[in-house]
């Protein structure tokens, strides 16, 4: 990858031609797939959300390469970016009941402009926030999050989710899903970094394959031959349609203020963001809802954040009812995610947890995926996924 530093100012030369000039760019953290800087703008942008005043004084630019920035020899279809700007132009006109109904707003970043040449972004900035990972993993969780409203931030996700899931279906919809339906690329890459791998991963550990292979093997091949559907296997099948397709605690922003469920007069809403839309796609909507199940459960088990169980619990009543099946299979997905956090990391570094963490997360994965494909409510209803099927 060409020096940083001559991007930088090549990005800056290409921002001055726009009203998006900016004096700097400044790194931000977090993903790893984009560069993804902050501008300073040398002109504030006009109102937005109806402020009185042209506050607007910091952009997000996000670049995107055919490779993952750090290590070239891991590539990546650069196309996502062109699927992400259409998501997010969609998403302006989308407004979930969690927006209307209380006074915590959820929405996606508005797309200020998109050089396809370049395959920049300019997105809102969504300053003053922080993740949700960095939140529960924070010894300051309670000031951002005190305990009721835990479960509230679960429920408010999940209902957003579950709304989100409604609109892409649609009618009004068709055109989005014919578009992202496209997003071939990500698909593959989302098969790649999780059913083409779990088990790969499980065999590191021969004890938590022996007796389970054949089995396992069996659910490997079912899951992957899903990465081939591309439109509902039947009409009106509410478990299979658009979804985000990275949904995680990291992608979804907060407010750096005490969360106030309560309204009061004059009170601000809380806006929640959710971020990083490249990875949309068509597909099982029980890889949204296992992915961020298993996900908030990471932080219980490799950092022994007890807050993530009332969000957990919140999530899956948020999103509403269920049929056995998808709470079967999201139950599957938890398990694959929860596997496949062995290979979410640098690979020319050791493990980030000691082995008495790393071996029951895996085997609590690899139950998961077995009692998933058995139907095995009972044993669900005793376990951390124990919500979907409260749900259900």
């Amino acid at each position: 990858m060409e020096d940083e530093d001559v991007l930088v100012q090549q990005l800056l030369l290409k921002l001055s031609q726009t009203r998006y000039a900016c004096s700097s760019l400044i790194k931000l953290s977090g993903g790893t797939a984009n560069l993804v800087y902050r501008g300073n703008l040398l002109q504030p942008l006009g109102s937005q959300d109806g402020a009185k005043t042209a506050t607007t004084k910091t952009v997000v630019i996000k670049h995107s390469k055919d490779f993952v920035p750090g290590n070239i020899d891991f590539a990546l279809d650069v196309t996502r970016c062109i699927f992400e700007k259409s998501m997010l132009c969609a998403l302006a006109n989308f407004s979930s009941a969690a927006t209307t109904t209380t006074k915590t707003q959820i929405k996606a970043p508005r797309l200020y402009l998109f050089n396809r040449e370049e395959n920049v972004q300019i997105l809102e900035d969504c300053s003053h926030t922080t993740d949700l990972k960095t939140i529960l993993v924070s010894p300051d969780i309670h000031n951002y999050l005190p305990e009721p409203s835990l479960e509230y931030i679960g429920r408010h996700l999940g209902s957003w989710l579950r709304s989100f899931h409604t609109w892409t279906s649609a009618p009004e919809q068709a055109s989005l899903r014919t578009t992202i339906g496209h997003n071939e690329g990500m698909r593959k890459l989302k098969r790649l970094i999780t059913y083409d791998s779990f088990l790969e991963i499980l065999e590191l550990y021969p004890q938590l394959v022996e007796g389970h292979l054949e089995a396992l093997q069996t659910i490997k091949e079912a899951m992957i031959a899903q990465f081939e559907v591309d439109k509902p296997p039947t009409d009106g099948d509410e478990n299979w349609g658009l979804i985000h397709g990275d949904l995680w605690t990291g992608n979804v922003l907060l407010p750096n203020a005490p969360y106030q469920e309560e309204n009061h007069p004059g009170q601000e809403p809380d806006r929640l963001f959710i971020i990083d839309w490249e990875n949309a796609q068509f597909g099982h909507r029980a890889i949204d809802i296992g992915g961020m199940m298993a996900d908030l459960y990471e932080r219980k088990h490799f950092k022994s954040v007890g807050a993530v169980i009332p969000v957990m619990r919140g999530f899956a009543e948020g999103y509403g009812q269920i049929s056995d099946e998808m709470a079967f299979r999201a139950a599957i997905h938890a398990g694959v995610h929860l596997i496949c956090w062995h290979i979410r990391r640098d690979p020319n570094l050791p493990l980030p947890a000691p082995m008495d963490k790393v071996f029951p997360a895996l085997k609590l994965g690899r139950d998961f995926i077995l009692k998933g494909w058995e139907n095995d409510r009972k044993w669900f209803q005793s376990s951390v996924l124990a919500p979907l099927f409260a749900a259900g």
